[in-house]
């Protein structure tokens, strides 16, 4: 599995398409019975999300307090449905325009082409600078 510096197209696509505050386009990524965790997540924040409506109803949260920059650097491994992704997201606080760099590690499965679950590993002290 080797390792490559950019996202997958379909990924990439859907990163712009948050940055846009589109988060819907996020969401139809997943397919109706998908779950979405946050391991690391603090006791306050979800930690699971299972299927897609409850999915798109968080990410329709997320612009009103980061907006999405880009990511860089990037590391992807790709073997068959499966996705690792090691990224830096810059980013921006809405409240008060402070830049927040956080870190990923993405464990993606899909099924069909569609994302059937989605690890998300982020630094949740990173996150709460949000």
């Amino acid at each position: 599995m080797p390792a490559s510096s950019s996202l997958p197209a379909w990924l990439a696509q859907a990163i712009a398409a948050l940055a846009a505050g589109q988060t819907e386009v996020w969401a139809a990524l997943y397919t109706e019975d998908a779950v979405h965790e946050f391991p690391y997540a603090p006791e306050d924040r979800p930690s699971r999300l299972e299927g897609r409506d409850a999915i798109a109803a968080f990410m329709a949260q997320l612009p009103g307090f980061v907006r999405f920059g880009h990511l860089d650097p990037v590391r992807t491994r790709e073997a068959g449905d499966e996705i690792i992704v090691e990224a830096r997201g810059h980013h921006h606080r809405v409240s008060d325009g402070m830049a927040v760099r956080i870190d990923y590690v993405w464990f993606i499965t899909l099924r069909e082409g569609k994302i059937s679950h989605f690890k998300d590993y982020m630094n949740p002290l990173q996150l709460a600078r949000l």
